[in-house]
């Protein structure tokens, strides 16, 4: 594996996307957080430059290019701290649209990918229920074979563009245990109704819901790959998201890095800058030297994963447990370097912080992380075994 794995047509994507940041995203960023506004306008304006499509299929209006280029998205717009307006963009673009690109019939595709990658509709998953988060087996939504279509009640909790989605992938109970379907279900669909959650630590740029179905009628064509593989699908699709995570979690350490380093160089104490003082010189090299290894840690993980699928979940899983309990470690650190500051809103450290946190949390908790990786180390003929199975 090289160690820079970008090619001159990813750092042309960079710079492209880096000035759309400048001009559409930073200017608004502070305005957004203030008001906890996800801007809708924002999705077309990511879907009309291409940006949401980079490593989708020329055929469905991407640009055919690789994951490192998703890679690059996600660095980029990490780096404009928006945490909250960049979760809703990945929580459209690489939760639900991979799973419609892998297994939409054409007719699906045409109808909900290509508008989503436009940013002409707006995409959510819907996995997590009041009682059922890690454990997806759990799930309670269920879809109910009424014979010539569905018949969907139930509810999910904590999903992102919740109440703002035109369309949701949703994961529903088609039978017993482990039999659950992925539905491509409307939200103008009537019985269907959602409502904002607030309350939120972090991530207030980015819209969360709670969403009801009751009695919700469902074409069968709506189906997504077969009945009940759902489960499968969607464990196999968690590795996408959480190497998002994994590189996000890295982005967001190094932003709050380098501001913490522009404080010490500016910030005059007891006669001098703060960055003479050995004991906050020797904090930063620390921080360096774990950004260095969250990098270095999601970057293998992207590489086996273009390698290997999901396959790779080993890895994944450990840069995901990883980054993001040193990430949150490296921002605090920003944040005690700025002093009394830190703890204002003024210099972005505080947001940055509270937004950071849920990446313990989302795409499966650290504690389930760890639970994988030691079945990984325990029980590796077995679990592979299951794994290769499930690809089949």
């Amino acid at each position: 594996m090289t160690t820079n794995p970008f090619t001159e047509e990813h750092n042309m994507l960079r710079d492209s996307f880096r000035q759309f940041v400048a001009k559409e995203i930073t200017p608004n960023v502070d305005e957004w957080e203030k008001n906890k506004i996800c801007d809708r306008e924002a999705f077309r304006k990511m879907g009309e430059q291409g940006f949401f499509g980079v490593s989708f299929s020329t055929e469905y209006g991407g640009s055919g290019m690789d994951l490192w280029s998703a890679v690059v998205i996600v660095e980029e717009l990490t780096q404009a701290n928006a945490g909250g307006l960049a979760l809703s963009f990945f929580a459209h673009t690489y939760l639900p649209l991979p799973l419609i690109y892998a297994l939409g019939t054409e007719e699906q595709k045409q109808k909900y990918l290509v508008p989503a990658l436009k940013g002409e509709k707006i995409a959510a998953l819907g996995i997590t229920e009041p009682g059922a988060g890690s454990d997806v087996g759990g799930i309670t939504t269920s879809a109910k074979d009424m014979g010539d279509h569905y018949l969907v009640n139930g509810s999910k909790m904590f999903i992102t563009n919740g109440t703002m989605a035109d369309f949701i992938v949703l994961v529903v109970r088609t039978g017993e245990g482990h039999n659950l379907s992925l539905l491509l279900f409307e939200t103008n669909t009537p019985g269907f109704s959602a409502i904002p959650v607030h309350n939120k630590l972090g991530m207030h740029t980015s819209d969360t819901g709670q969403l009801f179905f009751e009695n919700c009628k469902v074409p069968k064509s709506v189906l997504i790959g077969k009945e009940n593989a759902g489960f499968y699908y969607i464990m196999n699709n968690f590795q996408e998201e959480r190497l998002i995570a994994a590189i996000s979690g890295t982005s967001a350490a190094e932003w709050a890095m380098e501001k913490a380093k522009q404080y010490m160089k500016e910030r005059i104490a007891f006669g001098r800058p703060i960055g003479k003082l050995q004991v906050l010189r020797h904090k930063l090299a620390q921080m360096a030297v774990a950004v260095e290894a969250c990098r270095s840690f999601s970057y293998r993980a992207v590489h086996e994963f273009i390698e290997k699928g999901p396959e790779a979940i080993g890895i994944i899983s450990m840069a995901k447990a990883y980054t993001s309990e040193e990430s949150y470690k490296i921002i605090n650190d920003a944040l005690q370097i700025h002093g009394g500051w830190g703890y204002m809103e003024d210099y972005g450290i505080a947001r940055a912080l509270r937004d950071n946190r849920l990446l313990t949390v989302g795409a499966g908790t650290t504690e389930i992380m760890y639970e994988i990786i030691s079945k990984m180390i325990i029980d590796d003929v077995e679990h592979k075994r299951k794994l290769i199975d499930v690809r089949s």
